[in-house]
């Protein structure tokens, strides 16, 4: 049962991860970056092939992923929000834009997974099960992280003027908020989130561009079962939502994770679309 619920709890830091950097960009302009995957896994890739396993190297990578990211928002929506392009057609392309990452990572490192060097030695044991520090450590990192952004958009002004644009972008526009600068700082905070998420993937499993795909349904499903928007609910709709893939992994199947975890977002869409954790009060908002 320890076992289980590290497990889950460390899957549930990097979906909470990507799902805040969903959360993030979906308050800003109401686009799914369909991307984020592919973004996640190409950190993940960078860190280990070109990064070494120390606070350095994370910084450096969350750097290069904060850079993948306002790039994206260039190339894939910047131009298609000024048109007035539905946010299908934009959330699209990011998808396109991911599937042009995975084909160049293809082509500049090898295909097979990759798994980074331990941050941190050593493991840990409770009662009769023993576990990687590492697990612990990617907690810990993912906690202070969304802490960080949580502080960022309640107690300062540039996050007061993300919510501002979240609420009503032109009328914040009216009231003199550089709307574009706001952005570029909403993709930023979720390539921030991007990378970190791509280093844990490599430290406490291994990343491939294989993992791409499931890793945004993940991120996507938790930012739904906790309300999409909400960057708190994030954290707890990555709970349920690791909570089901790793009881299916371990219990039953792991061919079954994926599909349980699609099950619990069509019944959450189907009985609670504003999602599980958000109040009757917020729902319309979010």
């Amino acid at each position: 049962m320890i076992q289980f619920l590290v497990t889950a709890v460390s899957n549930a830091a990097i979906y909470a991860l990507v799902a805040v950097s969903l959360n993030v960009v979906y308050r800003s302009s109401g686009i799914l970056n369909f991307g984020a995957g592919y973004m996640v896994a190409i950190a993940g890739i960078f860190y280990v092939n070109e990064m070494s396993a120390d606070i350095v190297g994370i910084v450096l990578t969350m750097l290069v992923a904060v850079l993948l990211s306002v790039i994206a928002y260039f190339v894939s929506t910047w131009w298609g929000q000024r048109t007035k392009l539905d946010h299908v057609a934009l959330s699209l392309a990011l998808l396109g834009f991911g599937m042009v990452l995975d084909f160049v990572a293809g082509r500049v490192w090898a295909t097979e997974g990759y798994s980074a060097d331990a941050m941190i030695d050593g493991t840990l044991t409770i009662g009769d099960t023993t576990f990687a520090t590492e697990r612990v450590l990617a907690v810990l990192l993912a906690a202070v992280f969304i802490a960080g952004v949580l502080v960022f958009v309640d107690r300062t002004m540039a996050g007061n003027a993300l919510e501002a644009t979240a609420a009503d972008s032109e009328l914040a526009g009216m009231y003199g908020v550089r709307t574009g600068v706001v952005a570029c700082v909403a993709w930023a905070l979720a390539g921030g989130a991007i990378g970190l998420a791509g280093i844990l993937q490599s430290s406490i499993s291994a990343v491939s561009m294989d993992n791409a795909l499931p890793l945004v349904i993940y991120g996507i499903a938790a930012a739904v079962v906790g309300g999409l928007g909400s960057i708190r609910n994030a954290v707890v709709g990555a709970l349920a939502v690791a909570g089901v893939q790793a009881a299916f992994s371990q219990f039953i199947s792991p061919r079954y994770s994926v599909s349980m975890v699609f099950v619990l977002l069509f019944l959450v869409l189907a009985l609670r679309p504003a999602g599980l954790f958000v109040n009757a009060r917020n729902a319309e908002r979010v």
